[in-house]
């Protein structure tokens, strides 16, 4: 046999072995007890009758992370709020989150972040506790099983709240895609981006004014998961363009929501 053959033969063969060879598997998520640092930023901007303003929320909140086999195919969770802060920017009266802390959410999840259930002890007649508790439900990215570098899903959410009279829906779908097997803080890790598309409708009500909102909005998130199965960190914006629209009057007030959220490992 030539070595021109030789060779050609080679590189066939590396090929279809390279064809048949699976690709490497993200992760699943690995018990342990682990802390977050979580900062968001929230900034609310209006242009009416030829004025800007603007407004920002800074808060920080620390989360404890216990995650425990349950079985060979499931996880039992334990998320708690060990402590969150607010800050405004002017500063005025904000509603007292000092109740926050100590909240807990318990549940049982896939090992790859898949939620079966939760539940937790706060008043479930408490609109900002209950939507605090479905936010720290979800703390974890929920990824297939089979996941890989290319892999691509989508995931669509609907989310309904009233409170006083007032009432906003909304409907978030996400597209979600592993990019890369990456170095993340010095550790072998995941890239997965998470790109939303959201849009709210919703009514308010105070004594002399009834108003509509309409939204659109887009995010962009990158998250870090180890190979050994540990959420390293994630950090992500989300701007919404919405309008008001006075009933009475019809005069409608455009304004920009625009948020960041970072999450650090504290370890």
């Amino acid at each position: 046999m030539s070595l021109g053959r030789t060779l050609s033969l080679s590189v066939a063969l590396y090929v279809m072995l390279a064809g048949a060879m699976p690709a490497q598997t993200v992760a699943a998520y690995s018990p342990g007890t682990r802390r977050y640092h979580l900062i968001a930023v929230t900034t609310r901007s209006t242009d009416q009758n030829g004025q800007h303003s603007e407004f920002r929320i800074t808060t920080e909140q620390i989360l404890s992370v216990n995650i425990t086999a349950r079985t060979a195919d499931t996880l039992d969770f334990s998320y708690t709020m060990d402590s969150s802060s607010i800050v405004t920017d002017p500063p005025m009266t904000m509603p007292d989150i000092s109740g926050m802390k100590g909240t807990e959410v318990h549940g049982v999840m896939s090992p790859y972040g898949k939620v079966y259930s939760y539940t937790s002890a706060v008043d479930t007649n408490d609109v900002g506790k209950q939507q605090l508790v479905i936010g720290m439900s979800k703390f974890l990215v929920p990824l297939p099983q089979h996941a890989h570098v290319g892999s691509t899903w989508v995931d669509t959410t609907n989310k309904n709240t009233e409170q006083n009279g007032n009432r906003l829906d909304q409907r978030t779908i996400t597209t979600s895609t592993v990019l890369a097997d990456t170095t993340y803080d010095g550790q072998r890790a995941w890239r997965v981006r998470r790109q939303d598309d959201l849009s709210i409708a919703g009514s308010q009500s105070s004594l002399d004014s009834h108003q509509t909102l309409d939204g659109h909005g887009k995010g962009d998130a990158i998250y870090y998961i180890s190979s050994t199965g540990v959420y390293l960190g994630s950090v992500g914006s989300q701007t919404t363009q919405v309008k008001l629209t006075e009933k009475e009057s019809g005069r409608t007030t455009p304004g920009t929501l625009a948020a960041t959220l970072r999450v650090e490992l504290v370890h």
